[in-house]
Order: C-alpha cells, then structure tokens, then sequence
C-alpha cells in the first residue's frame, strides 16, 4: 500500500488583505476611548499625583548630586531636598498670595484706566472716518471685567492651594522612595526596563523638564528685569507667571506676554507697553526659537504639530493641569508605543521625521 503523500499547508496570496486586521484596528480605537474616558473621569486624583511625580523628577537631581559627589548621607541629602522642596512650594505660595491680596484693591482703578484707553482708541478710529457706535461697544466691553477675570484666577489658584499639600506629600514620599523604585521596576518588568525602551522614559522625562525648567527661570528673570526698569507693578507675580505658564507650548508663552504688556499698558500707557512688548518678543525668539532647540535638540523626537494637538488632547482629558504636562505625557506614550509591536506605527506618526527615518533604519 502506497504512502499517502504529506498534504502543505496553502498559503494566501502575498496582496491578500490579514483576516482580523480590522477587528483589532476597532478592539485598539475601543480602547483607547476607554481609557480617555477613564482618565478624565479620574483628572482629580491623576493630576495631583502627575504633578507630584514631575517635581519629584527635578527634586532627585540635587538628591543625586548629594549622595554622589558631595558624599552626604543619604538621610542629610533627602533631608536638604524635601526641606528646600517644601519651603519653596510654600514661600513662592506665600509671596503670590501677598501679591494678590494687594492686586485686589486695585482692580476697580485699572479698569477705569482700560475703559478710557478703550474709549480713546474708539475716538481715534471714528475720527478717522470710519462708522462705530462707540456706546455700544463701551457698553458691550463693561460686560467684561477685571474683576471678574481676577475671580476665575484667584478661584483656580485656590483649588491649586488645595492640592498643594496633597500634592508635596506625595512628592515626599516619591523622593523618600526614589532609590529604591528602579531596582524595583527592574525586578517588575526584567524584560521592559531592559536597553533604551521604557527603562530611559524616566530619563527623557526628567531631560525635558530640567530643560524647561531652566529656560523657564531664565524667562522669569528677564522679565523681572524688565518689569523694574519699567517699574511695572507687581514684577513678582508677573514674573511667576511667565515661568509658570511656559511649561504650556506656544500658547501659554503667548498668554503670558500678552498679559504682562496689558498690565503695563494699563499702569505705563502705550510707550512702555512698546518696550515691554519688544523685551518679550525678543526673549520669545531667543529661548524658544535658540537655546530651546539646542538644547533639547532631538531628545523630544515629537512632531510640532503632535505638540499642538496633544495640548488639546490632554486639556480635554485633564482640564489645564494637561496642558502643562502635555510634553511629557506625549513622550511616555511614544516610548511606550514604540516599545509595542503591533502599535510601533503610532510612534511612527507621533515622532518628527528624524526619528521616522532611525524607525525605517531599525526596521532595514
């Protein structure tokens, strides 16, 4: 009786379109709307433990400085950083509360200044021959207060003071556990932490932020600086505005200078308000468009138009403290993608064309 001949398996055609490819293209979209939803729902609690997480990445530099070159114990040196960590937070607290407080008094007297640099700008244009209802438009803008402008910041700097002690304990304990989290995220995922993939997240993270960071207090100087030559009031509390809102890109160093060239146009008229603008616009095009680019040169690997989007993405997701961490955030979940086999062309859309082309070179 004759052997009966092995049958090979038949193999589809090489353009014949992967069975369950969609299938699995809706299970990830699926997801991802899942987890969107559940992010925002839980933006109170996530947001609080994010910023306690990113402070905590800059506050372990000088923890490692301490240890390592200066040799202090390692009890001194976490000592010395949750002491300069905790009297920061609460001495810049501090200081912009004492600023507001005497912002407050104020306000009634430069809205006055605003209505009338705003009816004379009115005046000027009719004279001009164009046709305004100039009581309209005055009574259309008085619609529109400082003060109330004033309420909704000092409302959001006060539920911001009350994640603040929340905040910094939870940051005392990440730094108190600092040493201890790589060996056991080591041990966790053997595999992941392995090479340059989720093991250098931490690493790029804390790049970006020490980065901006220092660009930040840079801006946050000039504009000190520039607020005392000008004696614009209340250089202290502008001057934390500019670093505060510039860890938001594009956007939020565009609100931070229109802000303080308002105030001094509203204290100074319209000549310091031209020199404040042109200090601003220059410090703009030299941080932002100069040393930020040098010095962070590719470690972003982000699309700029990514960035712009992901502030949208995340604000939605976590109100404007996403806004804030947009960068970042963008970042872990581009490591985290690109570490993914079948999500590796997500990364790819994430990134600039740099790293699309080191993708493609890895690839071949």
């Amino acid at each position: 009786m004759p052997f009966a001949q092995p049958t090979t398996p038949s193999l589809p055609p090489p353009n014949a379109p992967v069975r369950g490819r969609g299938l699995s293209i809706l299970l990830t979209a699926a997801a991802i709307v899942v987890v969107a939803a559940g992010v925002r729902e839980a933006a109170g609690i996530i947001s609080p433990i994010l910023a306690a997480a990113f402070i905590s990445m800059i506050a372990i530099l000088p923890l490692a400085l301490l240890q390592g070159k200066l040799g202090a114990p390692r009890w001194l040196a976490l000592l010395i950083v949750l002491a300069l960590t905790l009297g920061g937070a609460l001495g810049i607290g501090f200081y912009l509360n004492q600023s507001i407080s005497q912002l407050t008094p104020m306000l009634p007297e430069y809205q006055a200044r605003v209505d009338a640099l705003l009816l004379s700008g009115l005046e000027a244009i009719r004279a001009r021959g164009v046709d305004l209802d100039v009581e309209r438009i005055m009574t259309a803008a008085h619609s529109w207060k400082l003060r109330d402008f004033a309420d909704v910041i000092i409302v959001g700097l006060a539920k911001t003071l009350q994640n603040l002690v929340f905040v910094l304990l939870v940051t005392a304990f990440i730094i108190a556990e600092a040493s201890s989290v790589p060996e056991k995220l080591r041990i966790a995922f053997p595999n992941a932490m392995q090479g340059p993939g989720l093991g250098g997240v931490a690493d790029k993270v804390r790049s970006f932020l020490v980065v901006i960071t220092q660009l930040n207090v840079v801006l946050a100087v000039i504009n000190y600086a520039a607020c005392l030559v000008l004696d614009v009031p209340f250089p202290f509390l502008l001057s934390f505005l500019v670093f505060f809102l510039n860890y938001i890109p594009t956007i939020g160093a565009i609100a931070a200078s229109a802000v303080v060239v308002l105030i001094t146009l509203i204290t100074h008229g319209w000549g310091a308000a031209i020199g404040m603008a042109v200090v601003q616009a220059l410090s703009g095009v030299v941080i932002g468009s100069v040393l930020q680019p040098k010095l962070l040169g590719s470690r972003l690997g982000l699309s700029p138009l990514v960035v712009l989007l992901s502030l949208v993405v995340w604000g939605y997701l976590l109100g404007i403290a996403g806004m804030f961490f947009a960068v970042p955030l963008t970042i872990i979940v581009k490591i985290v993608l690109d570490q993914t086999d079948d999500l590796r062309s997500l990364s790819v859309l994430l990134g600039d064309i740099a790293s699309a082309r080191a993708a493609e070179k890895r690839r071949g």
